[in-house]
């Protein structure tokens, strides 16, 4: 067994010692200097913030209360300013967010009072929002147009097998149709029939009234998969 001291003294039997070259090895310094080796530069946590917290968020500047910013516990600026994170100030002393601040206004707003952005900024907030985890918003935004709409159009488009697929391939007909006739665009007639049961409201009116009766070729060759 060896025993090193603080004076580099070893103790223990000859054929058990250890060359000086091992020892080294073995009680390397780390690599990446600690907050002492590098004088303090680093700050240390947990982090103080005021109640009144001055932002700068890309640039532009604002000021909120800290219990705005941690309103909702799971989103991402609640964890900023848990006091477990660093977060760097400029030269104001302002905490700095490297984010495009355009749309940070309208975050704070629902943050403080519930308030949604006009309709014209909703996409744009809702990248924000998604950003930020900020569930509540991403929630409201979802209930209001356009984006309420266009969860309907996807949730229609879910009932349309490869609807993709064929989207790309009417286009790919089209374009060739086009080019054989030299002209600026192609007119194409698409038929969408389905033979399953109907699943949506929208749907139930109409079924009835269809009635189909076909050949076994004509089945085959209408055959939807």
């Amino acid at each position: 067994m060896v025993v090193v001291t603080g004076q580099n003294k070893v103790s223990g039997n000859p054929d058990d010692a250890m060359s000086s070259s091992d020892a080294e090895d073995d009680f390397q310094e780390p690599a990446t200097p600690t907050a002492t080796q590098a004088g303090q530069s680093l700050p240390l946590l947990p982090q103080q913030f005021p109640e009144v917290v001055p932002l700068n968020v890309g640039g532009m500047c604002f000021t909120t209360r800290l219990s705005t910013l941690r309103r909702y516990e799971d989103t991402m600026l609640a964890a900023m300013f848990s006091g477990r994170h660093y977060i760097p100030t400029d030269a104001e002393g302002r905490y700095f967010i490297d984010r495009d601040g355009t749309y940070f206004g309208d975050i704070l707003n629902f943050l403080r009072s519930g308030d949604l952005p006009p309709r014209e900024r909703v996409r744009s907030v809702y990248k924000e929002a998604q950003y930020y985890s900020i569930g509540p918003l991403l929630d409201s935004l979802e209930d209001v147009q356009p984006l309420k709409g266009e969860k309907v159009r996807q949730a229609f488009l879910g009932l349309m097998p490869y609807y993709k697929d064929h989207l790309e391939r009417i286009i790919e007909i089209a374009k060739l149709r086009a080019m054989q006739r030299k002209a600026r665009f192609a007119k194409l007639k698409v038929c969408v029939f389905k033979e399953e049961m109907p699943i949506t409201p929208y749907e139930c009116p109409h079924f009835n009234s269809l009635r189909f009766e076909r050949s076994e070729s004509e089945t085959k060759l209408f055959e939807h998969h």
